[in-house]
């Protein structure tokens, strides 16, 4: 724990950036605080600065006015889009900030490289966020898995499972749903998965293959007569899951989704930002061309298979997983936070229920922020989710991208 509050500053007041980590400093002002806010939207950029009582002039309109300061801080966190997180990266590393930088690095592999390298020139704690390894449901994972307990293994089976509204907002509506604005499928969603396979297992992977492809959010999946909006009178309303209107209005679904859709939470503000913005776009409307399903097979050092699923079709969201090992096999639903570990021989099977940790993330996000003051704060740049360390994951996905586009088994070795 770091002794006295950390000076920070924000760089992207979007939602990660104002519900998540500035929401931590509110809740633990005795680790941190935050003095700075860099935001091109204005709306945002008031509302942080009234939460953390920052003054204008410490108030940024862009990532590059807060670089050609000297440091206001030793600490940055950077929520940027992922097509700015190497250029924005790479001047504010410069600049002399420490950096938790979300994922993904960025999106190409020669810019995740170099982000890492500035890092060791500057001397620099770069810190990625992948929070799902502070998670307490996917630790527990990986000490039943690092035991010994389930003997060797020999194969895993990995489901991402993303609730159809939920992929519906981000990858068809949303800012991950065109790869030239965002970054691919697998890379914007999936590091965390291919992250958590590496740690968890201990192993590399040796060479990949991939299918997938953007199957149902198609123009030609309904006719002429149905318009560009929701809002503009659609006759398939009534039956329609992805209706934005009643998607927006939902209490579940607006409380994680109204806040990228319109700072006004009014009736009249949810209304106006549908008709006016890109929530609310018919789903087969939209100018998406990420995936909407797609397989990753593995194989890892010492020939262990792995095999990634990712689907934007599911009832329920959470990650589900099976581990086979020689001695047990370990079943894992995340929206159940249930892991079962069964026993070959004697054929018990244990129920194992971790801590639910708080927070977004299953607690991922508070421990993710905590790990970075403290790495601030001691100067080490040895945490678990280093730049060093998040880079075989990031690398794992740009050979998978290569893999379903190309049809090839791509060898990791060419990536490193």
């Amino acid at each position: 724990m770091v002794a006295d509050p950390i000076d920070a500053v924000m760089v992207g007041a979007g939602n990660r950036g104002h519900f998540v980590y500035g929401a931590y400093a509110l809740r633990h002002p005795d680790e941190v605080r935050f003095v700075a806010v860099a935001e091109p939207d204005a709306g945002r950029r008031r509302r942080f600065a009234a939460a953390h009582a920052i003054p204008p002039e410490r108030q940024y309109a862009s990532w590059e006015a807060l670089a050609q300061r000297p440091r206001l801080a030793p600490a940055l966190v950077n929520a940027t889009m992922d097509g700015d997180h190497y250029a924005s990266g790479i001047a504010l590393l410069a600049v002399g900030y420490h950096l938790l930088l979300e994922k993904p690095m960025s999106t190409t592999p020669e810019r995740c490289l170099e982000l890492v390298r500035a890092a060791e020139r500057c001397d620099r704690v770069l810190q990625i966020g992948h929070v799902l390894r502070y998670a307490p449901f996917f630790r527990a994972v990986y000490e039943i898995v690092r035991s010994g307990r389930l003997g060797e293994i020999v194969s895993v089976d990995w489901r991402e499972n993303l609730i159809y509204w939920h992929f519906a907002h981000s990858f068809v509506r949303g800012r991950w749903a065109n790869s030239e604005r965002a970054a691919p499928m697998i890379l914007a969603k999936c590091c965390h998965d291919l992250d958590l396979l590496i740690w968890i297992l201990g192993r590399r992977c040796r060479r990949i293959s991939s299918f997938g492809s953007l199957t149902h959010f198609r123009p030609d999946r309904v006719g002429a007569e149905v318009p560009e909006r929701c809002t503009d009178g659609c006759p398939l309303a009534d039956a329609c899951p992805y209706n934005a209107v009643r998607l927006y209005l939902d209490p579940v679904v607006g409380a994680f989704a109204l806040t990228a859709v319109s700072l006004d939470r009014s009736p009249e503000g949810v209304r106006h930002a549908l008709e006016t913005g890109p929530y609310g776009r018919c789903v087969y409307r939209c100018d998406n061309d990420v995936v909407d399903h797609q397989v990753v097979v593995m194989e890892m050092e010492g020939g262990l298979t792995a095999s990634l699923t990712m689907q934007g079709s599911s009832h329920v969201e959470g990650r589900t997983l099976r581990i086979d090992g020689l001695r047990a096999t370990l079943l894992g639903n995340q929206a159940r936070n249930e892991l079962v570990v069964a026993d070959h021989r004697t054929g018990q099977a244990e129920i194992v229920r971790p801590e639910p940790g708080m927070g977004g993330h299953g607690g991922g996000d508070e421990g993710v922020m905590r790990a970075f003051l403290d790495g601030v704060g001691s100067r080490t740049n040895d945490t678990l989710t280093s730049g060093w360390e998040a880079l075989e994951s990031h690398l794992m996905a740009f050979a998978a991208e290569q893999a379903r586009v190309t049809g090839e088994v791509v060898e990791m070795a060419a990536y490193h």
